[in-house]
C-alpha cells in the first residue's frame, strides 16, 4: 500500500506555532504514557517502598549495627535501594521491597545485589533466600509468604564472593501472583559485612520456541537395541509416555562393548525435519566433545530400512546440540528423506559419554530464529572496548582483531587472550545496534537474554561458564549487571559448534561484554563473533502436529535481485495434501510480527516435486535486514508456518520524486516517481504542516505497476508534505510539495 500525505503551510504565523507546540507537547505525552505503561505491562521494581519487616536503620558515618538503610533516592532511580549491614555475631537479616505493580504467576522474582566492598563481604554470607507475597488493600503488609527460595552461596560459587562490586542476581521462576519480594540472608560471624542491594523485580520471562515434532512413545516393543544389550539399560523407557524417565547408555570400560539403540517415533517425520534424541548426563552439561566423541545418529522408513547417518568424524558438522529444560539436550543432524525411526549409538570411550541418559527419540521441525539485535554495524572499528587486568596481562593478553566481533560479517570472529595466572582477566565490550547516548529506545530490553557468540576456545568447555562473565551496560558504558558460572549463565550449542553464552537481563541496556579468566595451565585464546540480545529463553517446547502434515517442503529461501534490490523468494515441495496456497510474509523484526507481501496458488493434492517463486518489490525500498517465511493454507482453511529465511539488508533507501514541483493551482494531480517498483500496500499520504492528514492513496495490486498519481484539486497556494510508507506503515521517505500561483 502506497499512502501519500501532504501538509500545508501555516498562513498565520503566531496561532500557527502555538497550535503545533501544543500538538507536538501532545502527542510526546501521549508517547510518553504509553511508553510508561507498555514498560510496566512486563517490568516491575521495587521503586514504592520499604516494608519494615527488620530495623531500618539509619548509619551515621556508616557506623551500623544489624539492619538495613534504605535509600529513598536510590529506589527511585534502581541504583541502590540499601545497604544491609550482617549481625556482628551472625544470624540473619531480613529486606522485603514494594513492586511497582503485581507481576503475574510465572514472572521471575528475584533481587540484584553486590558486595559492599568490606573485607569480609559475602563471604560471610552463608545462604540467601528470597520470598514473594501478595499484598491487598485489606492486606497491605502480609505475613505469609507465598513461595521461596533459598541459595547457599558454598555452592552457587557466584561472583559475588568476591570484592569487586559487580551486581549480580538472586532470582527464581514464580508459580504465583506476587508484588513484594523479601530477602534474607543469613551469615556467619561477620564484622562489618555491607551487601548492596540494588533493587527486587518481576520481570516476565523469556519464551522457548515451540515447534512440531514426533517422539518415539508409541510403547513397549517398538524399540530394538542390537549389539550388546546390557550397554543399553532401561531401553523400553525411551519409548513409554513417560518422557521424564530414561534409558542408560554404560561405559563402555564397564561392557567393553557398544549398542545401537532404535526406536520408532509417533509419526513419520517429513524430510525437513531433524532427527535425534533428548539425552542428559550426571552434570547436565553436554558440552562440544559430544559432537566429535562418537555418537552416530541414522533414521528408517516405516520398514525399518535405514536411510540417512550422521558419520562420526573429526568435525562432526552435522551434528547440532541444543540444551533444553531441566538440563537435558537434544542432540540432532538434518535430514532429508521422511523418517518414522531414529537410532543412536556411541563408537568411542570418551568418558564424558558414561552413564548418558537417553530420553526419547525425536524428530523436529529445523527452525531459524534470528537475535533481535546484533552487534553489527556496517564499520565496526568505533563499536568496542577492550580492557586487561593482571600483573601477567600487561604483554600477553588483549584481544586481536576487536572490530570483527563489531562488524557485519558475523561469521568473522575477534580473539580474546588471556595468559594464565590468578587475577588476570581481559573483556571485550561490543554495542548492540542503535546503541548511543542519543537513542532513547534500547536496542536490549529488559528481560531479554544479553549474550555473546562464541567460538574456538583452548579453556575446556566443562570450565567455560566458571572462566566467563556476560555484563551489560548503559549507553555512556557504566555497568548495570554481571553473571559468571553455571548458576547463572546459560550455554547452548549451535549446529556449527559456536556457542551461546548469556543471561536473562533486568534492565534496558545498550552494550554487552564478555570478559574471560584463565586459571588454567596454558594461555587462552577465545574466538567472539558477535554480541546479541533477543526474547528467547534458548530452548524448544515441542508440540505433536495433529495430524500429518499436508505439504512435504524440501527448500525455501530468499536472495536480493541485484539490478532491482528486490527480494526473489522461492521454495520446493516434495508432496502435498489438500494445499491450497502459499502465502509469503516479510518482517524487519520477528518480535514485532509478519505481513503478509504476496501470495500463490498451490498445487492442490501432488506427489511430484514441485517449485514456486514470488518477487516481493518492497524490500528494494528497505535498507534493514528481512525476514521471511511461508504460511501454507490447507483446503479448510488450516495454516503451517515454514521456518524464516532470511535477507541481508540493502545497500540503498528507496525514494521518490514528485513531478510537477511547484505544482499550479490548477495542476489536477502530481506523479509519484519511486526509486523501485511498489508493491501492493504500498501508501502515500499528504499533511498539511498543521498534521492535518488531506488524502491518501494505496497501491493495489493491478496498479503496483503504474505510476502513482496523487490529486491536488482543492489545495491552496502553500507547501505540503508527501510520505512515502510501506506495507507495514514504516515511513520510507519525505518530500515537499510546493503549491503555487
Amino acid at each position: 500500500m502506497l499512502v501519500l500525505e501532504i501538509i500545508k503551510n501555516a498562513r498565520t504565523v503566531g496561532t500557527g506555532v502555538r497550535r503545533v507546540a501544543f500538538l507536538v507537547f501532545t502527542l510526546l505525552l501521549l508517547l510518553l504514557v504509553a511508553r510508561a505503561q507498555a514498560q510496566t505491562t512486563t517490568t516491575y521494581y521495587s521503586k514504592s517502598a520499604v516494608i519494615p519487616v527488620s530495623d531500618i536503620r539509619t548509619c551515621p558515618l556508616g557506623a551500623c549495627g544489624a539492619g538495613a538503610e534504605v535509600s529513598a533516592a536510590g529506589l527511585l532511580d534502581l541504583s541502590l535501594a540499601a545497604k544491609v549491614y550482617l549481625p556482628l555475631l551472625g544470624g540473619t537479616t531480613k529486606l522485603r521491597l514494594a513492586l511497582n505493580g503485581t507481576a503475574a504467576a510465572g514472572y521471575r522474582a528475584g533481587v540484584l545485589l553486590a558486595n559492599g566492598g568490606t573485607l569480609v563481604g559475602l563471604q560471610a554470607v552463608q545462604t540467601f533466600t528470597i520470598r514473594t507475597y501478595l499484598s491487598t488493600t485489606a492486606n497491605p503488609n502480609p505475613t505469609t509468604f507465598l513461595e521461596q527460595k533459598t541459595v547457599d552461596l558454598s555452592v552457587a560459587g557466584l561472583q559475588l564472593l568476591t570484592a569487586n562490586g559487580q551486581p549480580e542476581q538472586l532470582e527464581f521462576i514464580t508459580k504465583q501472583d506476587f508484588n513484594q519480594v523479601e530477602i534474607e540472608i543469613s551469615s556467619v560471624a561477620a564484622v562489618g559485612s555491607v551487601i548492596n542491594i540494588k533493587y527486587a523485580y518481576g520481570i516476565a520471562p523469556n519464551q522457548s520456541r515451540t515447534v512440531p515434532g514426533f517422539i518415539s512413545r508409541a510403547g513397549t516393543g517398538t524399540q530394538t537395541v542390537t549389539g550388546c544389550a546390557e550397554a543399553i539399560q532401561n531401553a523400553d523407557r525411551t519409548v513409554d509416555t513417560d518422557l521424564s524417565n530414561y534409558a542408560t547408555m554404560a561405559s563402555l570400560a564397564t561392557v567393553n562393548c557398544s549398542a545401537q539403540l532404535k526406536v520408532k517415533l509417533d509419526g513419520t517425520a517429513p524430510g525437513t525435519y531433524k532427527a535425534g534424541f533428548v539425552v542428559g548426563n550426571a552434570n547436565n552439561l553436554l558440552d562440544v566433545g559430544l559432537l566429535n566423541s562418537g555418537v552416530v545418529l541414522k533414521t528408517y522408513d516405516a520398514d525399518g530400512n535405514q536411510l540417512e547417518s550422521s558419520s562420526p568424524s573429526p568435525s562432526s558438522a552435522l551434528l547440532g546440540l541444543n540444551l533444553l529444560p531441566d538440563g537435558r539436550s537434544l542432540i540432532s543432524f538434518q535430514a532429508t528423506k521422511p523418517f518414522s525411526y531414529v537410532s543412536i549409538e556411541r563408537k568411542d570411550a570418551v568418558t564424558v559419554l558414561d552413564n548418558m541418559q537417553l530420553y526419547y527419540g525425536i524428530g523436529v521441525a529445523s527452525t531459524t530464529v534470528s537475535p533481535r539485535v546484533l552487534s553489527n554495524f556496517a564499520d565496526g572499528s568505533n563499536y568496542y572496548k577492550t580492557s586487561q587486568n593482571g600483573v601477567l596481562c600487561a604483554l600477553s593478553c588483549g584481544v586481536t582483531n576487536p572490530q570483527n566481533a563489531a562488524g557485519s560479517n558475523n561469521n568473522s570472529a575477534a580473539t580474546v587472550n588471556t595468559t594464565v595466572g590468578v587475577g588476570n582477566s581481559t573483556t571485550l565490550r561490543l554495542d548492540l545496534n542503535g546503541a548511543s547516548a542519543n537513542v532513547t529506545d534500547p536496542p536490549g530490553r529488559a528481560g531479554n537474554r544479553a549474550g555473546v557468540v562464541i567460538g574456538n576456545s583452548s579453556i575446556l568447555d566443562v570450565n567455560l561458564l566458571s572462566n566467563a562473565t556476560i555484563t551489560t551496560y548503559k549507553a555512556d558504558g557504566t555497568v548495570l549487571e554481571t553473571a559468571n558460572g553455571s548458576s547463572l549463565l546459560s550455554l547452548n550449542v549451535l549446529p556449527d559448534g559456536r556457542r551461546t553464552v548469556s543471561f536473562n537481563t533486568t534492565q534496558d541496556f545498550y552494550k554487552v561484554g564478555i570478559t574471560f579468566t584463565n586459571l588454567v595451565s596454558a594461555a587462552s585464546n577465545t574466538d567472539v563473533y558477535y554480541a546479541f540480545a533477543d526474547d528467547s529463553n534458548g530452548s524448544l517446547n515441542l508440540i505433536n502436529p495433529a495430524g500429518p502434515l499436508p505439504v512435504t517442503l524440501t527448500s525455501f529461501a530468499v536472495r536480493r535481485v541485484a539490478s532491482s534490490g528486490a527480494a526473489f523468494v522461492t521454495w520446493a515441495t516434495a508432496s502435498e495434501v489438500n494445499s491450497a496456497s502459499f502465502v509469503v510474509e516479510r518482517s524487519a523484526n520477528p518480535i514485532d510480527g509478519f505481513v503478509a507481501v504476496g501470495q500463490v496458488a498451490a498445487a492442490g493434492s501432488s506427489t511430484t516435486p514441485r517449485s514456486y517463486s514470488l518477487s516481493d518489490n518492497g524490500a528494494a525500498l528497505q535498507t534493514v535486514t528481512l525476514y521471511y517465511r511461508l504460511r501454507q493454507l490447507d483446503a479448510d482453511g488450516t495454516a503451517h508456518l515454514s521456518p524464516v529465511a532470511v535477507l541481508a539488508a540493502g545497500l540503498t533507501k528507496a525514494s521518490f520524486s514528485i513531478y510537477p514541483n511547484p505544482a499550479t493551482a490548477g495542476t489536477q494531480q502530481v506523479t509519484i516517481n519511486a526509486t523501485a517498483d511498489l508493491s501492493a500496500g504500498y501508501s502515500v499520504s499528504v499533511y498539511s504542516t498543521m498534521g492535518q492528514l488531506l488524502s491518501t492513496r494505496v497501491v493495489s495490486s493491478e496498479g503496483a505497476a503504474a505510476p502513482l498519481t496523487v490529486p491536488t484539486t482543492g489545495l491552496a497556494t502553500g507547501v505540503y508534505h508527501v510520505v512515502l510508507r510501506d506495507a507495514m506503515g514504516q515511513s520510507l521517505s519525505t518530500q515537499r510539495l510546493q503549491v503555487a500561483n
